[in-house]
């Protein structure tokens, strides 16, 4: 089987890497710059040209989010798999450090196994065991597959063998793809998840950062993004009021003009970490830096003790459920926006009052949406604006840190001069210091 995949940028060539060049029959990008010439050596269409020519071929999608193009293929009752159903490492997610671990590792499995998913990663699975010569292979889609998508997914793989029912007495259940409460189609199964990579990869987890887990327990702490709503004036008081800071991204563009500094710096965007790598070497006076794994072609073993490398989780699951880590040695979850990034690490060293500035929310297309000039990593996926997608997530992020919090006696607030966000209770910035 042969895949179109939507998305000629790093994802894509990701997809290059893991299935293999023979896999491949093209990209779809809607930019007409990169449909000038080839990527990774296949040719780059449109979607017109998609459905004249490559029809026959299931698309990838590799934008976040879906990119916009999901109702499109909707639309068109066109086979499609969405990567971020797929283990984040499929994204780059803390792939370097899966491919170690998992190098040469194989399951024991009895005869007959029942894949239960329905994702690109299960049909890769299946594949897998086939070619290990495992012959008693079934997969069982979840309920939520109805009617035309079932039949789809029928037609696109007739060799795949559809269970009816999961009927698991002496077959092994591998969990390929996550889902709620699975538990009530698999009823008295032995399921082994094997979606979840985080427990297969214990290079994950990062002793220097649960060294600092509650080492400021019971404090307050400043969450300062980037928003144009922050003035200069707003550092020199953080930083005369000794006030402990957690800032972002590319926050260093402000440093030539103030003396604040944050303690805790954050990245968590792929395209950032590639961009602003030569900036974490020159923060000498920022404590503790905080890097995503998300970039499989950064050479992480290279930065300074000071850079603490964390583990960050990106899926179609975790997002829909918005999960918010309770430890960030181990595991943090995006929740598409690098503030919330910044809350669980708040949470994690223990902090009990957490105050947002910089938090404006209000992202103008063409517009100053940054207190200083800095590269304006604008969210556009395959030359479509995922910025509003982006929004609606974070807000339900917020409002997942806000419920997390309230369960455990932890304040939020949003300081912010000037905001549209409205989950965390308002408060004055100037009325915090004493005078």
């Amino acid at each position: 089987m042969k895949y179109v995949i939507w998305g000629a940028a790093h994802r894509g060539r990701l997809l290059y890497e893991l299935l293999g060049k023979e896999r491949i029959a093209a990209y779809i990008d809607s930019d007409p710059v990169k449909r000038e010439k080839n990527f990774q050596g296949f040719p780059v269409i449109d979607y017109a040209a998609y459905k004249e020519r490559y029809r026959e071929y299931a698309v990838i999608i590799t934008m976040v989010f879906g990119g916009g193009v999901t109702d499109l293929l909707e639309r068109d009752h066109i086979f499609y798999f969405n990567v971020e159903q797929c283990p984040p490492e499929f994204m780059g997610y803390g792939l370097s450090k899966a491919k170690r671990a998992l190098k040469g590792k194989k399951l024991s499995l009895p005869d007959r196994i029942i894949l239960y998913g329905s994702t690109l990663y299960t049909v890769l699975i299946y594949e897998k065991l086939q070619a290990e010569g495992y012959q008693n292979i079934s997969v069982f889609l979840p309920s939520y597959i109805k009617g035309e998508k079932r039949g789809m997914f029928s037609h696109m793989f007739p060799d795949i063998h559809l269970a009816q029912t999961c009927e698991a007495d002496g077959a092994a259940v591998l969990l390929t793809e996550k889902v709620k409460n699975p538990e009530s189609e698999l009823k008295n199964a032995f399921v082994m998840d094997i979606v979840d990579w985080t427990q297969y990869v214990p290079e994950y987890h990062n002793p220097k950062i649960e060294s600092l887990k509650e080492c400021y327990k019971g404090k307050r702490c400043f969450i300062v993004a980037t928003g144009p709503s922050v003035t200069f004036d707003d550092l020199e008081c953080l930083n005369r009021n000794r006030e402990f800071c957690i800032s972002m991204n590319a926050i260093f563009t402000c440093f030539s003009k103030t003396k604040w500094r944050p303690d805790c710096y954050v990245i968590l965007d792929a395209d950032g970490v590639l961009l602003w790598q030569d900036e974490f070497y020159k923060m000498k006076d920022v404590p503790y830096k905080f890097i995503a794994d998300c970039q499989p072609y950064v050479d992480y073993t290279q930065l300074e003790d000071s850079c603490y490398v964390y583990h960050s989780i990106l899926d179609d699951f975790s997002i829909k459920n918005m999960l918010f880590s309770d430890d960030f040695s181990r595991k943090v979850y995006n929740g598409s926006t690098v503030t919330y990034v910044c809350i669980q690490l708040a949470v994690y060293l223990g902090f009990k009052e957490i105050y947002l500035i910089g938090v404006d929310y209000n992202y103008a297309t063409n517009a100053k949406n940054h207190f200083t000039e800095q590269p304006e990593l604008d969210e556009v996926f395959d030359g479509m604006s995922g910025q509003n997608r982006i929004q609606d997530i974070s807000y339900i992020a917020f409002q997942k840190a806000k419920e997390y919090a309230s369960n455990h006696d932890i304040k939020i607030y949003n300081a912010t001069r000037t905001t549209c966000l409205d989950v965390f209770e308002q408060v004055d910035f100037d009325t915090l210091f004493s005078r």
